[in-house]
Protein backbone atom coordinates (compact mmCIF):
# COMPACT_ATOMS: atom_id res chain seq x y z
CA UNK A 1 0.00 0.00 0.00
CA UNK A 2 3.16 1.99 -0.22
CA UNK A 3 2.50 3.08 -3.75
CA UNK A 4 -0.68 4.90 -3.08
CA UNK A 5 -1.00 7.79 -0.56
CA UNK A 6 -4.04 7.53 1.40
CA UNK A 7 -6.06 10.56 2.41
CA UNK A 8 -7.17 11.47 6.09
CA UNK A 9 -10.42 11.38 5.88
CA UNK A 10 -10.94 14.03 8.43
CA UNK A 11 -8.16 16.45 7.09
CA UNK A 12 -10.17 16.39 3.90
CA UNK A 13 -13.66 16.60 5.92
CA UNK A 14 -12.20 19.85 7.72
CA UNK A 15 -10.72 21.28 4.69
CA UNK A 16 -13.67 21.04 2.28
CA UNK A 17 -15.94 22.00 4.89
CA UNK A 18 -14.07 25.15 5.29
CA UNK A 19 -13.46 25.83 2.20
CA UNK A 20 -17.11 25.53 1.02
CA UNK A 21 -18.21 27.36 4.08
CA UNK A 22 -16.05 30.27 2.83
CA UNK A 23 -17.21 30.73 -0.55
CA UNK A 24 -20.22 30.68 0.26
CA UNK A 25 -19.78 33.61 2.79
CA UNK A 26 -17.48 35.55 0.62
CA UNK A 27 -20.27 35.08 -1.76
CA UNK A 28 -22.74 36.31 0.22
CA UNK A 29 -20.76 39.07 1.49
CA UNK A 30 -19.62 40.45 -1.74
CA UNK A 31 -23.42 40.87 -2.81
CA UNK A 32 -24.14 42.50 0.10
CA UNK A 33 -21.63 45.22 -0.06
CA UNK A 34 -22.17 45.52 -3.23
CA UNK A 35 -25.90 46.41 -2.65
CA UNK A 36 -29.31 45.37 -4.38
CA UNK A 37 -30.04 47.65 -7.42
CA UNK A 38 -33.36 49.64 -7.44
CA UNK A 39 -35.98 48.18 -6.85
CA UNK A 40 -34.69 44.59 -6.97
CA UNK A 41 -33.08 42.29 -4.30
CA UNK A 42 -29.75 41.29 -3.71
CA UNK A 43 -28.94 38.41 -5.00
CA UNK A 44 -31.98 36.51 -6.67
CA UNK A 45 -29.91 33.33 -7.65
CA UNK A 46 -27.82 33.30 -4.75
CA UNK A 47 -31.41 33.43 -2.51
CA UNK A 48 -32.34 30.37 -3.91
CA UNK A 49 -30.10 27.80 -1.55
CA UNK A 50 -32.43 28.80 1.06
CA UNK A 51 -34.81 26.09 -0.38
CA UNK A 52 -32.15 23.55 0.54
CA UNK A 53 -30.74 25.28 3.37
CA UNK A 54 -33.69 26.41 5.71
CA UNK A 55 -32.81 29.70 7.38
CA UNK A 56 -30.50 31.12 4.58
CA UNK A 57 -31.41 34.49 2.93
CA UNK A 58 -28.57 36.86 1.57
CA UNK A 59 -28.26 39.35 4.54
CA UNK A 60 -25.37 39.08 7.23
CA UNK A 61 -27.33 36.34 9.37
CA UNK A 62 -27.49 34.19 6.64
CA UNK A 63 -23.90 34.28 5.41
CA UNK A 64 -23.19 33.19 8.85
CA UNK A 65 -25.73 30.30 8.49
CA UNK A 66 -24.85 29.56 4.96
CA UNK A 67 -21.48 29.14 6.27
CA UNK A 68 -22.09 26.76 9.23
CA UNK A 69 -24.62 24.48 6.62
CA UNK A 70 -21.94 24.11 3.97
CA UNK A 71 -19.14 23.86 6.26
CA UNK A 72 -21.29 20.49 7.18
CA UNK A 73 -21.85 19.53 4.06
CA UNK A 74 -18.43 19.92 2.49
CA UNK A 75 -17.33 18.29 5.79
CA UNK A 76 -19.08 14.80 4.96
CA UNK A 77 -18.64 15.07 1.25
CA UNK A 78 -14.90 15.03 1.90
CA UNK A 79 -15.16 12.81 4.95
CA UNK A 80 -16.71 10.47 1.82
CA UNK A 81 -14.21 11.11 -0.58
CA UNK A 82 -11.62 9.92 1.52
CA UNK A 83 -12.92 6.83 2.46
CA UNK A 84 -14.00 5.78 -0.95
CA UNK A 85 -10.85 6.84 -2.44
CA UNK A 86 -8.85 4.74 0.41
CA UNK A 87 -11.35 2.03 0.04
CA UNK A 88 -10.69 2.10 -4.28
CA UNK A 89 -6.84 1.82 -3.78
CA UNK A 90 -6.86 -1.09 -0.96
CA UNK A 91 -9.14 -3.36 -3.23
CA UNK A 92 -7.03 -2.00 -6.12
CA UNK A 93 -3.44 -3.11 -4.55
CA UNK A 94 -5.72 -6.49 -3.48
CA UNK A 95 -6.41 -7.46 -6.79
CA UNK A 96 -2.73 -6.40 -8.26
CA UNK A 97 -1.88 -8.94 -5.52
CA UNK A 98 -4.27 -11.37 -6.50
CA UNK A 99 -3.37 -11.13 -9.89
CA UNK A 100 0.62 -11.63 -8.94
CA UNK A 101 -0.09 -14.98 -6.66
CA UNK A 102 -2.54 -16.15 -9.46
CA UNK A 103 0.52 -15.94 -12.36
CA UNK A 104 2.97 -16.93 -9.81
CA UNK A 105 0.90 -20.47 -9.27
CA UNK A 106 0.38 -20.60 -12.99
CA UNK A 107 4.34 -20.55 -13.73
CA UNK A 108 4.88 -23.38 -11.19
Amino acid sequence: MVAFAKIDPVALAVALGCTWGLILFIATAILLIKGAPPGGEAGPHLSLLGVYLPGYEVDWPGAFLGAVYLWVIGAVAGYVLAVLWNLTHKLYVALIVLRAMWWKMMAE
